[in-house]
């Protein structure tokens, strides 16, 4: 058996034949072929050609297709070892050619299975939307609790654990690539394009809003819980859900418990101190410079207003409409800057730092004067110093938002505080945006409900508070009149604290 980590050196170009076909209407037809066939393994054992024939044109291939030309597909997926035909003995022979072919079912065979869907995934994933999702790490901590719930109480649930290990991975990969390729693009693509630029620059900037608010909230709470699970033992908990995996072939049981080892022990290499993780939030400092260089750059190019073959074209006009070499060695000088190594006259050999020369351009004399400096000089090319902007006013706009915002979490945080717990009924005639601020948590908290205690709890976004929620009665409907209109849902039990008074029992708890 291969090794997991080298998956690659098993890769036989034959299996990929029908899919690399030169023609495109022959790989049309077996794709499609194939395609079909995958779903119809998933609603019985065996499909008929009739049914493969009808399922080909369900999946939306409308090419005119004859059971001759259906029966020799099958027989070059059968040789390619992607189906396999299963023959009905049995079934009466009405002529002679009912006695050669007596091929009435076919069926994907366990490797046709497997690459079509690689394939079909790689396909669907190329193609999907950019996503960063808001609650990646939280949903990486519930995994993680989960499987050490079902450890204690139902080892039964483990193997479905497993594989919500395997997309939590599969999501950071996803995640990290797309930000990565957002600021790739941002360096080595023309940033003049519109649509390029601004699909990266939001990619980033959401990126760097989501850093400091979602990773520096559930991160540490991710790191706990993968302490907890080390300290119980990875092997320990993949041994106990052996049992409930449903492998058929015992021989296949180490390979499973090694596979899901080092998936645990990958999860966890995301956050360890040099992680992926943490280098991805390192990298957000390089993002913002990224992204200030690229507005620069799309700034020049915008203000330059033409392209550079554009340039180097007329340039080269100029330079071939010149008689003489002299005189296209002065327009080469003149147009890269050079002029004063071409027309200076050389000074002394004790020369002062700045030093004004006389220069011979063509038949008459012009006084230039050439400034030499020790250092380069780091602004625009005019030679003038760039003018450095007054940011007192955007500081002064800066702080006067600030003060609104904090003045309005205030606002909302008195608004949405209770004495204790309260029904929906306590918020009659809560306006718009408090309403909203208050149903956001109440979501996350009904989301995040413990099965033991009957409480969720979840921090509102937009005030200082935190929203503890359980049901109430069941049978029961609510309905609250809001300033915005009527507001009906199930009967809820609601508790709103100040954050300030969690964070300091948690401090006194912890001392």
């Amino acid at each position: 058996m291969s090794q997991p980590r080298l998956w690659w050196q098993d890769v036989v170009p034959s299996d990929w034949t029908a899919f690399a076909l030169p023609e495109d209407l022959v790989r049309e037809r077996y794709t499609a072929l194939l395609a079909a066939l995958e779903e119809l393994s998933t609603r019985g054992p065996m499909s008929t050609p009739e049914e493969i024939a009808a399922q080909v044109r369900a999946v939306g291939y409308h090419d005119p297709l004859t059971e001759p030309d259906l029966r020799n597909a099958l027989d070059q997926l059968a040789k390619w070892g992607f189906a396999e035909p299963f023959r009905d003995y049995a079934a009466p022979v009405r002529d002679y050619r009912g006695m050669i072919v007596r091929q009435e079912s076919w069926a994907l065979t366990r490797k046709g299975r497997g690459i079509v869907a690689a394939v079909r995934m790689a396909v669907v994933d190329a193609r999907r939307a950019l996503q960063l999702p808001s609650r990646l790490l939280d949903s990486v901590e519930r995994t993680v609790r989960d499987m050490l719930d079902h450890f204690e109480h139902d080892h039964g649930l483990l193997p479905a654990n497993m594989d919500d290990v395997r997309t939590r991975i599969d999501e950071l990969q996803r995640v990290t690539a797309d930000f990565y390729a957002a600021l790739a693009q941002m360096v080595q693509s023309d940033v003049t394009d519109d649509d390029l630029f601004g699909d990266n620059r939001d990619r980033v900037i959401e990126a760097l809003r989501q850093f400091p608010r979602e990773y520096g909230r559930a991160l540490r709470r991710v790191e706990a819980a993968l302490a907890d699970l080390r300290a119980v033992g990875h092997r320990h908990i993949v041994e106990a859900a052996v049992p409930h995996a449903g492998l058929i072939d015992i021989r296949d049981q180490q390979h499973w418990v090694d596979e899901r080892v080092r998936r645990l022990s990958d999860l966890e290499a995301w956050f360890q101190p040099d992680g992926t993780v943490q280098r991805l939030i390192a990298s957000a400092t390089g993002a913002v410079y990224t992204l200030l260089v690229a507005i620069d750059r799309r700034y020049t190019a915008r203000r330059r207003g033409s392209d550079l073959g554009v340039d180097f074209r007329t340039l080269a006009y100029s330079l071939h409409s010149q008689a003489t070499d002299a005189d296209a060695r002065r327009v080469y000088a003149a147009a890269f800057g050079d002029w004063p190594a071409w027309h200076a006259v050389v000074g002394p050999n004790e020369e002062d730092v700045a030093h004004g020369t006389v220069a011979a351009a063509g038949v008459s004399r012009h006084l230039v004067e050439v400034t030499l400096r020790e250092h380069e000089r780091q602004g625009p090319t005019s030679g003038r110093p760039r003018k450095v902007p007054d940011t007192g006013s955007d500081r002064a706009a800066a702080l006067a938002e600030a003060r609104a915002e904090a003045e309005r979490r205030r606002r909302f945080t008195a608004l949405l505080l209770t004495n204790g717990e309260v029904g929906l009924e306590h918020f009659r005639g809560l306006d718009l945006d408090a309403a909203a601020i208050l149903l956001q948590a109440i979501e996350v908290a009904l989301g995040q409900l413990d099965p033991a205690t009957g409480w969720g709890q979840g921090q509102a976004d937009g005030a200082s508070v935190l929203v503890r929620v359980r049901a109430g009665d069941p049978d029961r409907t609510v309905s609250v009149a809001l300033a915005e209109g009527v507001l009906t849902g199930p009967d809820l039990r609601i508790q709103v604290t100040p954050t300030e008074n969690v964070t300091a029992q948690r401090a006194w708890s912890v001392a």
